[in-house]
């Protein structure tokens, strides 16, 4: 750990870096920004003298979207520069990839960039998986596939998922620790409903047991607040956790980096995009309400019966999809066939015929119907929205509904099909030419047949509607695809120009999967069809038409919907939720279903606000809503979900929700005037940033 080695590393050095950067970089990566760029590099350089003084871990807990990947890559290509041997530890092999790509990008520019670096072994590896490590070496896996750790610098991404100390990779570590020269932890959610998480994953990156003991007074505090055993003055209350807080935040300084969007300099918060969240009520309506009182009755009345054994009544998927609420029924029905001699059964049986007889009634669940409608307006108004789900069977009922409301309208006044197909391959064929291998050439024609699918020539249509008239040869429709200002495109980029650059990320060679579904066929593709919805689930039992569903194909899903063309609603259960792209041309959010845990919700929302979002370059805000049945268990969960936040915003802020403590029941109003006390004393607190 030579000092001199990351002397490149200083923010002044950021412009000549970005400008070497561009020298190398392909089509469909991503652009730097100077003020992100230099707060990268001053991060960076800050963990690499930390493992050289002394840490031996450093856990890095910046806010979702501000480029914890990028940092990690710059400390990870110095050690392989100076033949350190590196590991990097992915949740899932859609986020290795991710890896893989992240080193590609950077490792080219480096190598003319930073001259005491030889990346010769990280070019030639491509930070593939290797098992055994050699010199000058990246080896990218995931979290279950890691064995052998034995390395110079370990990095562990999205590092929560393993907070607890009996996880497998929290074993290995703890075992090959010896092994290990540094470890780096990567987590924007260093906790979610358990501050014990934080100390966990402190105590993993070699922090002593003052710093443990530190936060688990914090914790305790915190914990006792929410239990309603914190009684008395709540100005001392207060004081008592700010001074806590403050205690465990001085003591983790040496071992954590956060950074949060609240705290970015005025220049780079602009390129994140502003925030706004609203939380629209719409009416269960009453032959609902019969039918999940019944269900209820029902359920209880099985379990007096023992028809009903080990499940849940009020499952949480019951107010927001019909599936699983049906699903249950005809379970229960089934199971009371062999009990009719009992009362209850008999009860319980009537309860279910009336409550499926009720749902006959209702056949969009009124959730379901309020998240369309909202959907709705939002692609009316030319925009893009991303809805998240925490289980695959509502997310499969929601994108059918949405698929069958949203359907694109063929242009009346356009070209035929023949004339777009010659159009499109002579604004493509200017930018790569005819010299192609049969694979390469194969997947340029699916793609082109994917550009003149009914889907994308009735929205290239609609943008050029205006345009578009009867009798147009290809060389007209050409020059129309050249054309700037589509889309509200601030760059104003034209419409061939954005298609080129969706061909360069799906054939891109880090990209596998992708490559392989456009030799598929165009039909493989989200968006061929005229529906405006795709998603990824799992398909819906009983579905014909599975055309929107890509629950094997994320990479594609995440390709196209961040171009300007296909879906136009995205929707997706949590398996996009982290270390995913979603920003550049959607700035909605839309969460129908939330998972219990606030890390989920701030995972989630870390997919828009993110550097270079369509919100920062349009100027608009980044809009997350949180739609619930009035009156009903869903209106209750958002609320919690609410209180979460403002308790995981306390110690590490970056969520942005404001405290108020004149809402919800007096033991909830009770502790959020603690929370809102606390917080105003801490706001002088350097929270762990730099």
């Amino acid at each position: 750990m030579d000092a001199r080695t990351w002397r490149f590393l200083r923010a002044e050095n950021a412009a000549a870096y970005i400008k070497e950067y561009e020298k190398q970089r392909k089509d469909g990566w991503k652009l730097l920004e100077l003020a992100t760029t230099q707060r990268q590099f001053r991060t960076a350089r800050d963990i690499l003298n930390r493992l050289k003084n002394g840490i031996r871990g450093v856990l890095l807990a910046d806010d979702v979207g501000l480029g914890k990947t990028t940092v990690a890559t710059l400390c990870a290509l110095v050690v392989a520069g100076k033949q350190g041997s590196v590991r990097i530890l992915a949740p899932n092999e859609m986020m290795a990839r991710r890896w893989r790509q992240e080193i590609e990008i950077h490792v080219n520019a480096l190598t003319a960039f930073a001259e005491r670096l030889d990346l010769q072994a990280v070019r030639s590896n491509r930070g593939a998986n290797v098992s055994k490590l050699k010199p000058g070496q990246i080896a990218v896996s995931t979290h279950t596939k890691a064995t052998d750790l034995r390395c110079n610098l370990l990095i562990v991404d999205e590092a929560h998922r393993t907070r607890s100390d009996q996880s497998r990779l929290a074993t290995s570590i703890k075992e090959q620790r010896d092994d290990i020269d540094h470890i780096v932890v990567l987590t924007a959610t260093p906790f979610s409903i358990d501050s014990r998480d934080l100390a966990r994953l402190l105590a993993r990156v070699g922090a002593d047991e003052d710093v443990i003991k530190s936060m688990a007074v914090f914790a305790k505090n915190l914990e006792d607040l929410w239990k309603g055993k914190a009684i008395g003055d709540p100005a001392l209350i207060a004081d008592q956790l700010a001074s806590s807080a403050g205690a465990a935040v001085e003591a983790m300084k040496p071992y954590v980096i956060r950074h949060g969007i609240g705290n970015l300099t005025k220049s780079e918060k602009a390129k994140f995009g502003e925030f706004e969240t609203e939380s629209p009520r719409s009416d269960i309506g009453d032959t609902m309400l019969e039918a999940m009182l019944r269900t209820d009755r029902a359920l209880l009345l099985g379990l007096r019966t023992r028809a009903w054994t080990g499940k849940r009544r009020n499952d949480p998927r019951y107010h927001v999809a019909r599936g699983k609420l049906l699903a249950d029924l005809g379970d229960l029905a089934k199971r009371l066939e062999h009990k009719t001699d009992a009362p209850d059964a008999r009860h319980a049986a009537e309860h279910v015929r009336t409550a499926i007889a009720c749902l006959q009634d209702v056949p969009v669940h009124p959730k379901v119907e309020s998240t369309a409608a909202l959907a709705q307006g939002i692609v009316d108004a030319n925009e893009k929205v991303l809805v998240f789900c925490d289980h695959h069977v509502p997310a499969g009922e929601l994108a059918g509904e949405l698929s069958k409301r949203m359907q694109r309208t063929p242009v009346a006044r356009s070209p035929d099909k023949k004339i777009w197909l010659q159009a499109w391959e002579a604004v493509l064929g200017e930018k790569e030419g005819s010299d192609l291998k049969p694979d390469d050439r194969l997947r340029r024609r699916n793609f082109v047949n994917w550009l003149c699918s009914d889907g994308v020539r009735a929205q290239v249509g609609g943008w050029l509607r205006q345009s578009l008239r009867r009798g147009m040869h290809s060389d007209n429709l050409a020059s129309l695809l050249r054309t700037p200002g589509f889309y509200v495109e601030p760059k104003r980029a034209s419409i061939a120009d954005q298609a080129w650059a969706l061909y360069k990320q799906l054939i891109d060679e880090q990209s596998a999967s992708t490559r392989t579904q456009l030799l598929r066929g165009s039909l493989a593709l989200p968006g061929a069809t005229l529906s405006r919805a795709c998603a990824v689930c799992e398909v819906p039992e009983g579905t014909d038409d599975q055309s929107i569903y890509f629950q094997n194909q994320p990479d594609t899903v995440l390709a196209i919907f961040n171009s300007p063309f296909g879906p136009d609603v995205l929707v997706t259960t949590d398996k996009l939720s982290e270390g995913v792209d979603l920003h550049r041309f959607c700035r909605h959010l839309i969460h129908h279903e939330l998972d219990p845990s606030p890390v989920r919700t701030v995972q989630r929302n870390g997919r828009l606000r993110r550097v270079g979002s369509w919100a920062a370059r349009t100027h608009r805000p980044i809009v997350i809503s949180y739609p619930a049945l009035r009156g009903t268990r869903d209106e209750r969960v958002v609320e919690i979900m609410q209180m979460r936040l403002k308790q995981f915003d306390l110690l590490l802020g970056g969520v942005g929700q404001d405290i108020d403590p004149d809402e919800s029941t007096a033991s909830e109003r009770h502790a959020l005037k603690i929370l809102a006390l606390a917080q105003e004393k801490m706001k002088g607190l350097k929270l762990c940033s730099l």
